[in-house]
Formats: C-alpha cells, structure tokens, sequence
C-alpha cells in the first residue's frame, strides 16, 4: 500500500514538473522611462501543446495589476512593450497556465519631469531598450488574487491527475 502511494506521488510530481513551461522571466534592466519600449524576456521549456502565456505588471505597493497582453506565445521568449504606467515601483507576472512567475522589481519613471529615477532600482539586466512597437495594448485587470487564476490544458492535466491519484488512494485504502 504504502509503495503505491510512493509511485502515485513520484508520478503527480512528474505530471506537476511537466506541466511548467515558463521557469523564469528575466527582470528589466531600470530604471525605465515611461514610453521607452523594452523587451521583456523569459526562459521557456517547449512542451508538445504549446499554449498561451498571460503577461502583467504589478504596482508593487498598491499590487494594482494591469494585463499587458493575454496572448503571449511563450515559445517567442520575448515581447516588445512600450512602458504606458505611471511613475512606480513595478513587477511583472507571466501566468504559463501554471501560475505567475514574477520578476524582480524595478522603477518606471517620467522622462524629463520631476521625479528623478533613483540610483539603485533593484533589478537585474536582463531587458533590452529598444525602438520596435509594442505589440498589445493593455486593459486593467480586477485587483483581487482571483485574477490570477487561469485555466489551460496544463492546469486541467493536473486537476484530472490529482483525481485520479485521489481516487486510487480511496479505492486502495
């Protein structure tokens, strides 16, 4: 009993760990002006059914959550976006249908205004500045955790293994 239980959890594992695509997204190299156009990178796993990303930026004092795009194709490793939010301290999200995984923070700033980018943002250099168009308009997001929550085929490969090892536990136990 107890080796059954042993293999159905190596095997839950297995199905976990296949079902992430994305393991990281790089942070942006800051301070950012509003309106410069970034590239924003992650490193992704290619899996047999590739699907669609879901790329946001988080205010990381008022976790105000804004999409950038709801149709990234992950296997790009890349996105061109131009930087349309307010002065602040800033994350991004990237959900691959297996949560969000989140960059370090970094600071936006207005270009030739008042606020002057400070000397240490925080980040890592990972992200390009670069003069190509932004491909996604963005659209505000609810603010609650719930809108995180993405169901892809990845995630429902996951539901449907949960319950088949709950079932045979049940069934063996």
């Amino acid at each position: 009993m107890s080796r059954l239980i042993y293999y159905l959890t190596l095997l839950l594992a297995f199905v976990g760990a296949a079902c992430a695509q994305v393991s990281t997204i790089n942070t942006p190299a800051g301070p950012i002006a509003i309106g410069a156009t970034i590239t924003i990178t992650w490193v992704y796993t290619p899996q047999t059914n590739p699907i669609q990303g879901i790329l946001s930026i988080v205010d990381s004092t008022t976790q105000n959550t804004v999409i950038i795009s709801s149709t990234i194709t992950l296997s790009t490793q890349s996105f061109q976006w131009t930087v349309n939010v307010p002065a602040g301290t800033y994350y991004l999200a990237l959900n691959d249908g297996s949560g969000n995984k989140d960059t370090g923070t970094f600071t936006v700033f207005a270009p030739g205004g008042t606020t002057t980018p400070p000397a240490n943002s925080g980040s890592s250099s990972s992200g390009n500045t670069t003069s190509k168009p932004a491909t996604g308009s963005p659209t505000t997001a609810p603010t609650s955790s719930d809108a995180a929550i993405s169901f892809t085929g990845s995630s429902i490969k996951l539901l449907f293994s949960l319950i088949v090892v709950a079932a045979a536990m049940v069934h063996f136990a």
